[in-house]
């Protein structure tokens, strides 16, 4: 993971989100997740139907995450 870092840098936050989601880092993939956010990346598109991001949707760091980024209902 830490080779795929250093080779992408922040352009795979989004990614690198989904991936410590799906190991259970949670503190780690919201703060990706977060950073994906401040560099507004593109993948947020698919933040509201992406599974790698499940294990994430009752953690309230993610709800607000989705408010902010004002998904329709």
């Amino acid at each position: 993971m830490q080779r795929f870092e250093s080779s992408l840098g922040d352009a795979g936050a989004y990614d690198y989100a989904g991936i410590y989601a799906q190991w259970g880092d949670k503190a780690k993939a919201l703060q990706w997740l977060e950073r994906a956010v401040r560099l507004r990346d593109s993948g947020l598109l698919h933040l509201k139907v992406e599974p790698d991001l499940d294990p994430l949707r009752d953690e309230p760091r993610f709800q607000a995450i989705e408010r902010e980024l004002k998904f329709p209902t």
